[in-house]
């Protein structure tokens, strides 16, 4: 029988052949994974920031955010680096990937190489795919792969993420569901059957698109038992994950209870150890997923050899720097753990409490207020008329079933509209009555000026003037979008805290004269939250419904938590003010390491 006679390997005999490797060669597999993890970390990493920075810089803007893209675009420079910034991304992504790829290829057939002799073929591997056809693989690795979870390359393309809110906004219809299931299943299946596009690059030296037809033609028929595999997979992680938590804060809830004193120190060796196992557990789980694919590739079977690792002093030196990067970042971690924040976090209503009824609605301002929240956040857009009503959409096709625009329909028309979500019924609101009801319940509401493009009139004026009828200007927020228009609140009204709305941020914040920022919660970060603090402005995170994230956040110091899930907030809340030690810190800490 001819080798391509031969029939393709099963899932199966990849696995296996995966799992007898990395057993053979453990120790070349931890050494090498650590050397490639740190150095992913240490120079790709810093990189990509360095080249965002100076993309930004040169395009005169601060931070890359939807309202400042487009100026980031229309400058030559810019995009000229952000191009440079995708090519080295994309690079890095492969080259980590290629370091494990032909380690497992020389691992495969008996032999175990040197560092430098994989860090040759890795470049040479990066050369022949430079060209063209790279967006290709940039579109894989940098897009496709974490958009669907399968992100086996560098670790900072794995914060690329569709963000949290958008799901949320499809899943509050049938049809918004339907799409959001739809897109996912699309992603899962393109990720199985491009799962072998860049070890079919690196090892065989195919073209990307070669490597797509190989992947799709080897891939053929195996959809179901990949999905299932990869399930499997998932399902170990999170045991696993569960189990390194419980070990991690068992001690850590020993010395909570009988030296509290010396819990931090407790809490930092178990961060460091789970961190330690974190990154050797990833090596070696990368390692057999890596002999798996070029298994799935090969009609050869892999020739097992338990030889000498090789022993190099770079390979020595580089696990030694990551275990003190490790600890050092355990010992900051713990400092962390044990840090007051100054400030209660205010839990905000999302458009109201919606378990019980319609999104902005009197009936959700009412229910927000029986459960205590701190602010009910509402949305407010102009009618035909110039009034305002209390409505998210600019259509009512969501809530209403009426193809038919806000700016289309006078205030009269609107308040007598009839809405209707998760089982629940009411009528749209004008701004005026759920002002007048929020100021019986003495409750400060954070108004978010929404904008449809027809606006008649002195809307920013509008809503203003409803706050001070009613008693609410001083103890309210106003939010917007469009940088214009809090410029407006801001210049116009000084006494109205104004702030912006901002979906996506990756640079140095620039609050300007903004009193808040209301940030995506992918956006976030502690160095974020200081940034705004030390300017004098408050950050405010949406949507938040994960209880682990609210306890971040609250442990953070967030000033404010936009939440579609008030009740679980103000638990989560009221359980962080509670603490007494630092074993439920550190609970989430490793979770949020593994994650």
């Amino acid at each position: 029988m001819t080798q391509d006679s031969r029939p393709s390997p099963s899932l199966r005999d990849a696995g296996r052949a995966g799992l007898r490797v990395v057993a053979a060669h453990w120790r070349t597999w931890l050494r090498a994974g650590v050397t490639f993890q740190l150095l992913t970390a240490l120079v790709a990493g810093p990189a990509v920031a360095l080249l965002l920075r100076a993309a930004l810089r040169a395009a005169g803007v601060p931070a890359l955010t939807e309202a400042s893209l487009g100026q980031v675009l229309r400058h030559p420079v810019a995009v000229l680096l952000l191009l440079v910034l995708a090519v080295v991304a994309t690079s890095a992504a492969l080259l980590q990937h290629a370091a494990f790829v032909l380690l497992a290829r020389e691992l495969t057939a008996g032999r175990v190489p040197r560092l430098r002799d994989l860090a040759g073929q890795g470049a040479a591997a990066v050369r022949r795919a430079v060209g063209p056809q790279l967006a290709i693989l940039a579109l894989y690795l940098l897009v496709v792969a974490p958009l669907g979870g399968f992100a086996l390359g560098a670790s900072f393309v794995r914060a690329l993420e569709v963000p949290a809110f958008v799901a949320g906004e499809l899943r509050k219809t049938p049809t918004g569901t339907a799409a959001w299931l739809g897109a996912l299943l699309l992603l899962w299946y393109l990720n199985l059957r491009l799962l072998l596009l860049p070890t079919a690059v690196l090892a065989s030296g195919r073209t990307p698109a070669a490597a797509v037809v190989e992947s799709w033609r080897a891939t053929r028929g195996r959809a179901v038992p990949l999905a299932a595999a990869a399930g499997a997979l998932w399902v170990l992680a999170a045991l696993c994950v569960a189990a390194l938590a419980a070990g991690a804060v068992t001690a850590t809830r020993v010395a909570d209870a009988l030296w509290p004193a010396a819990s931090p120190v407790v809490a930092g060796l178990a961060l460091a150890l789970a961190q330690t196992v974190v990154v050797a557990g990833g090596g070696l789980a990368a390692a057999v997923v890596a002999v798996a694919l070029l298994t799935l590739l090969s009609v050869h079977p892999p020739v097992v050899g338990a030889g000498p690792a090789p022993a190099g002093a770079p390979q020595t030196v580089a696990v030694v720097v990551a275990g003190a990067l490790v600890t050092g970042a355990a010992v900051v971690a713990a400092a962390g753990l044990t840090a007051v924040p100054e400030q209660t976090t205010l839990v905000i209503a999302h458009r109201g409490a919606t378990d019980g009824a319609v999104e902005n609605t009197l009936e959700s301002l009412e229910a927000a207020a029986r459960l205590g929240v701190d602010v009910v956040e509402l949305d407010v857009v102009q009618a035909a008329d110039g009034g305002l009503v209390v409505f998210h959409d600019t259509t009512l096709g969501r809530l209403a079933g009426i193809d038919r625009g806000v700016a289309d329909l006078t205030t009269a028309q609107l308040t007598a509209t009839t809405v209707r979500q998760a089982g629940h019924e009411s009528t749209i609101p004008s701004f005026a009555a759920f002002a007048a009801r929020a100021a019986e319940l003495d409750v400060p509401l954070l108004v978010e000026i929404k904008e449809h493009g027809r606006e008649r009139g002195d809307p920013v004026g509008d809503v203003v003037a409803v706050l001070e009828t009613h008693g609410l200007a001083d103890s309210s927020y106003v939010q917007a979008l469009a940088p214009r228009t809090v410029t407006e609140i801001e210049t116009r009204f000084p006494h109205v805290r104004a702030g912006g709305v901002v979906a996506i941020l990756r640079g140095r914040l620039d609050p300007g004269a903004t009193d808040f920022l209301t940030i995506e919660q992918g956006s976030y970060s502690p160095e974020l939250l200081r940034q705004a603090h030390t300017a004098g402005v408050q950050v405010f995170v949406w949507t938040v419904t994960d209880p682990r994230q609210v306890r971040v956040f609250t442990r953070d110091g967030v000033d404010g938590l936009i939440t579609s899930a008030p009740g679980t907030a103000l638990e989560q809340r009221a359980a962080v003010a509670a603490e007494t030690g630092v074993s439920d810190r550190l609970a989430d800490a490793v979770r949020d390491l593994v994650s």
